[in-house]
């Protein structure tokens, strides 16, 4: 899905402080962004999981909608997601993870769950918060690498002990710029010789007590007894040791730290193939549900274009059978038409032929009333009809009908409206 780019909010728990983005800028201006960024759901906005650096690089490119996929992730599961995610590509530098880390205290976790959490070592934790115990400069000097964060793991106790030993110690690394090995050693030798001192110190205020024979009763008494005898034996032994027999054990203490110190390079190795495992993990579960969701949606897609193409199908159909039926109907109307057509011209024709009859019939009987028209009549001075009904016939005024002139004849017989003259045979 495509959201807003301002509605995509950074992580709080990135402990990245720098971002190289212009390479990535020209790839995707290039080739578009591959893949898209991890998101969750948090009210309006989205909190971010993976993919600052596309996010910055996108913004920079002046996108405004960015395509991403949400996920469902507790608050614990995002901050070890977001910090190893991260550690697996690039380590982080020292001020971006002791920062990170005070955030986590800030936040009120202890270095102890935080080195739980997120499987950091709990010295190389407390290392990176103990440094915020110093001055600016001290900081600033671990931040460009004068000093080593491995450094403050062998101060350590020198810290918990006093600052201001510490941060002296500190000073002189960085003038003479001893290594982590020497380090350690002037720690050791100065450990060594504060407990001297309290020691010393502490008998000065005891009393001169005579020893008093403890009486070993239990096995565990026996077994402190044997403790102790055995560790002043062994002080004893190095006093006696001859130069070679010294530098024999010295060098089998080198064999140990160094046996130490690969087995620890081994446990670190092992915890980032560790961290590896559970990054991929966590993408191919990422990568699992984004391809269902991708397949579901592609089904709803495709289902959709189905009913779609059914109904466009069955439109074009209906449209088809409707042209169909309109050209039977257009037909079958034009075939009635043309009967009935047919029909009304033989009755035209008959009708035509009727009237021609009647009108050849009128004209006869025109010839004849315009015959009896041509005569005054005595009675009425004026135009008159003679028409026949029956073996009758009768005289009618029409003023319609204009008079023939006619020659004089000898006047006729008087004929009443009621009598009918004898006709011509």
């Amino acid at each position: 899905m495509d959201v807003d780019i301002e509605l995509i909010k950074p992580s709080p728990y990135q402990p990245r402080l720098i971002f190289e983005v212009d390479e990535l800028t020209e790839e995707i201006e290039n080739d578009g962004l591959i893949s898209e960024l991890v998101v969750r759901k948090q009210d309006k906005n989205y909190e971010l999981i993976d993919g600052e650096r596309r996010l910055k690089a996108l913004k920079k490119l002046g996108w405004t909608k960015v395509p991403v996929r949400v996920i469902k992730l507790k608050k614990d599961v995002v901050r070890r997601s977001v910090y190893k995610v991260n550690k697996v590509r690039e380590n982080y530098s020292v001020e971006e993870e002791s920062r990170y880390f005070k955030k986590l205290t800030d936040e009120g976790m202890t270095p102890w769950e935080i080195s739980k959490e997120l499987g950091v070592d709990f010295h190389w934790v407390l290392a990176h918060l103990n440094i915020f115990k110093f001055p600016a400069t001290i900081q600033k000097a671990l931040w460009t690498g004068q000093i080593s964060a491995s450094h403050i793991v062998a101060l350590e106790n020198v810290i918990g002990r006093s600052i201001e030993e510490a941060q002296t110690l500190i000073n002189e690394i960085i003038n003479r710029k001893l290594t982590l090995k020497e380090t350690k050693k002037i720690v050791n030798k100065q450990k060594q010789k504060v407990e001297e001192m309290r020691i010393e110190a502490v008998e000065e205020f005891l009393p001169e007590v005579a020893p008093k024979v403890a009486e070993l009763k239990t096995a565990e008494d026996f077994e402190k007894a044997a403790k102790v005898l055995r560790k002043t034996a062994k002080k004893k032994r190095e006093i006696t040791l001859t130069p070679e027999e010294k530098a024999l054990i010295e060098k089998k203490k080198k064999q140990k730290q160094e046996e130490l110190k690969k087995r620890k390079i081994e446990q670190e190795k092992l915890e980032k193939i560790h961290i590896k495992k559970e990054a991929r993990k966590l993408a191919n579960e990422m990568k699992e549900k984004e391809r269902l969701k991708i397949e579901k949606e592609a089904q709803k897609i495709m289902e959709v274009r189905i009913k779609e193409e059914a109904q466009k199908l069955a439109q074009q159909l209906n449209e088809k059978e409707r042209l169909k039926i309109q050209k039977e109907v257009k037909k079958e109307v034009e075939d009635k038409s043309l009967s009935k057509l047919k029909r009304n011209m033989k009755k035209l024709t008959k009708r035509i032929e009727t009237l021609q009859k009647e009108k050849a019939t009128l004209l006869d009987n025109k010839k004849v009333f315009l015959e009896a028209l041509n005569f005054n009549c005595p009675h009425c001075k004026s135009s008159c009809v003679v028409y026949q009904e029956g073996n009758q016939y009768f005289v009618k005024r029409s003023a319609k009908v204009s008079m023939i002139t006619e020659k004089p004849v000898a006047p006729t017989p008087s004929l009443s409206p009621a009598s009918s003259p004898k006709g011509p045979n």
